[in-house]
């Protein structure tokens, strides 16, 4: 059980980036305050070597050219507080880099999209850094993040959502059923994607349902105990049953027609 507002964030704004996660964890739990802490300002600088940095700002951007060969880019943050740090990545080309921390590689990959990994527990003063390497002649331009997850707010978020959850009583392919004690009022988040055959009755009534990122299912709910059902039907089922009786009655119709036999010849033909 969320906060209703969750199913009002516009996840079309989201590049996955840790100020959007933030203003989810706000939304989903209703606590303010940053979940991800940002390193960044005098804790990063941003080096290059054999590429030419024409642009970049203290919060991870950074633009290059005319990269040589063995070209790389440097992105080192001194952390700031003790916690566990992970780092959002946004490249537009493939580029292999490396994963660094107080002077130990910790792996190296090849990113295809962009996306957020985990470095691990980390404590104040430590140095993490993140070496792209650039192919000859490259040109663009490249945003890195790295956020401190505050674990206190997490847990305090975590209980929240888990205060009151859904107790499932029957599980089927196209029928879920379930118990839920709703500590307060507000949305029952599901993982189930909506593609406009399923439909959710709260103790026996059909629900409204609230989509959450336009995408998956959430009914609003009130305080106090509910039984929850979510249950498929797909009309396309029924139409193609239909249709598919039509056209054998057809194709009979057209055998009987075609090949009409001579009933009179074939019961002489038996006595």
């Amino acid at each position: 059980l969320a906060e209703e507002s969750l199913a009002e964030v516009d996840f079309g704004l989201s590049n996955g980036n840790f100020t959007f996660q933030n203003q989810l964890f706000t939304a989903a739990t209703g606590l303010e305050g940053e979940v991800w802490h940002r390193i960044s300002g005098a804790n990063l600088t941003i080096t290059g070597e054999n590429v030419t940095v024409t642009d970049s700002n203290n919060s991870g951007y950074c633009k290059y050219e005319k990269a040589k060969s063995a070209a790389s880019l440097v992105f080192s943050y001194v952390v700031d507080q003790d916690g566990f740090l992970c780092i959002h990545l946004n490249f537009p080309k493939r580029n292999d880099y490396y994963v660094i921390h107080n002077g130990l590689e910790l792996y190296k990959e090849v990113i295809s999209l962009p996306q957020m990994i985990a470095v691990g527990d980390v404590k104040a003063g430590d140095v993490v850094e993140i070496k792209i390497l650039c192919d000859a002649g490259e040109s663009s331009s490249l945003t890195v993040g790295a956020s401190i997850l505050d674990s206190q707010l997490f847990w305090q978020g975590y209980a929240i959502l888990n205060a009151s959850t859904l107790e499932l009583t029957r599980f089927e392919n196209t029928l879920v059923e379930g118990t839920i004690a709703c500590d307060r009022d507000g949305l029952l988040y599901t993982s189930i994607p909506q593609n406009g055959n399923w439909t959710v009755e709260v103790d026996g009534e059909e629900a409204e349902i609230q989509l959450v990122g336009d995408c998956m299912i959430g009914v609003m709910l009130e305080e106090g105990t509910h039984e929850v059902t979510f249950r498929y039907h797909n009309g396309a089922f029924s139409l193609g049953a239909k249709i598919t009786l039509a056209c054998f009655v057809a194709f009979g119709l057209l055998v009987q027609v075609v090949y009409k036999p001579d009933w009179k010849k074939i019961l002489k033909i038996e006595k």
